[in-house]
């Protein structure tokens, strides 16, 4: 055993599962960033706010005691000479300027008793009033320090909330790496078991299609009887394909070299006229349009790529109606090779092409005497991210549909 759990050996992860885990932990590591940002930035304004409220209190608070006690000093027997109003400052900040501290040219006169912001020489101040017997008291205080005080505390709470978001996000990574390590194992295994079991089956279906063959050799009783060898040798070779495409997919994912060079034109002639049959009894017209592109030449299994697009063209065949068209159209570019299966039958609501490559997803109002399980586009799309491409659904209700798989060129 592996210090993983995997067996000695094991190949582990492919490079599609390891893409898919990374993709996972990434999508863990930016929710709890994200998660953390939102708890960071509702603490901050929280603490912000009740520090600015506190501060501002405090201020109210000493400014209101140092004016009630200039008011008080006024009204002494032997201090009050005039009625009228005098300042004093707080903080005893020094006049600078030419702009004395505080300013005593009347700015007061019409402010009411209680707190007032006020900016004189350019400096804000918080004053408060005070007024007994035509008698006023203004104490001011700076408001400058407790700004500057304001703005060190916000650049702080922003630079620590910013490393605790990164430092969650690590911690998210690292916990989204060891929540997805059991996803992987499982991914693992799954290969491993296709793989195994292809393995294992293929020397029994070998004998079985050696076996048909040489019964469809003797002499038949009759024209059924031969018919029946004939589909007998037929099913074995395909059921023999299956396990065949299997083993070379799960080989593929773990050595994507063992792929082969595959020429899209020989798959969709080959499956032109393998349909054509089945399209002639249904009345449907099945057309090839092949590009003026000379090479159309991907890397994958033959055989899987033969079924995906025989699958798109199986699912036009069930959706179009006596006397529709079905047309293949492969085009391609130096960089990337495109199989569309274009139909113009019944089509489908444009909001349900996400839906329909879910497994047992069928499209609505199937027709009663089918018996679909809705899983062909769902292992087309497996296919076709097995071998580095995309699917592109398209249509609209009574306007026919498109299916187009791109897959990149062999180089």
């Amino acid at each position: 055993m592996s210090g993983n759990g995997a067996p000695a050996g094991d190949p582990g992860p492919t490079r599609a599962d390891r893409r898919l885990l990374r993709r996972a932990s990434a999508v863990v590591a930016v929710q709890t960033g994200v998660a953390a940002a939102l708890v960071v930035a509702a603490v901050i304004v929280l603490v912000y706010s009740i520090s600015q409220q506190e501060r501002h209190t405090a201020v109210a608070h000493k400014t209101e005691e140092r004016a009630n006690e200039l008011l008080a000093t006024m009204r002494l027997p032997g201090e009050q000479t005039a009625m009228g109003t005098e300042f004093t400052d707080v903080d005893d900040l020094p006049a600078e300027d030419g702009c004395p501290n505080p300013p005593a040219d009347g700015w007061a006169d019409d402010l009411p008793p209680g707190n007032h912001e006020v900016t004189l020489c350019d400096t804000p101040f918080l004053a408060h009033v005070a007024e007994s017997d035509g008698l006023r008291a203004v104490a001011t205080m700076s408001l400058v320090e407790q700004q500057e005080e304001a703005e060190r505390l916000a650049r702080l709470s922003i630079t620590v909330g910013g490393i605790g978001v990164l430092a969650a996000a690590g911690l998210g990574w690292l916990a989204g790496r060891r929540a997805v390590e059991p996803l992987g194992q499982a991914l693992t295994a799954q290969r491993r078991f296709v793989a195994d079991v292809s393995h294992e089956l293929r020397t029994p279906l070998s004998i079985l299609h050696t076996r048909a063959q040489l019964l469809r050799r003797q002499p038949a009783a009759n024209d059924d009887q031969r018919r029946e060898l004939d589909q007998l040798v037929e099913d074995a070779r395909v059921l023999t394909d299956i396990v065949n495409d299997m083993l070379l997919s799960a080989e593929m994912q773990h050595r994507p070299e063992a792929g082969q060079p595959v020429d899209m034109d020989r798959v969709v002639t080959d499956i032109k006229n393998s349909y054509s049959g089945t399209a002639d009894e249904a009345g449907v017209d099945l057309v090839v349009d092949i590009g003026p592109t000379d090479r159309h030449i991907v890397t994958g299994a033959p055989s899987a790529l033969r079924r995906a697009v025989a699958a798109l063209v199986d699912n036009a065949l069930s959706h179009v109606r006596h006397g529709g068209t079905i047309t293949i159209q492969l085009n391609g570019s130096a960089s990337t090779v495109r199989v569309s299966v274009i139909d113009d039958g019944e089509g489908f609501a444009p909001e349900l092409a996400a839906e329909l490559t879910q497994r047992f997803r069928r499209g609505r109002n199937p027709a009663p005497s089918e018996h679909r399980l809705g899983l062909g586009l769902a292992l087309v799309e497996e296919v076709v991210h097995a071998h580095h491409g995309t699917m592109q659904i398209n249509g609209r209700m009574g306007d026919g549909a498109t299916v187009t798989l791109a897959f990149p060129s062999a180089p």
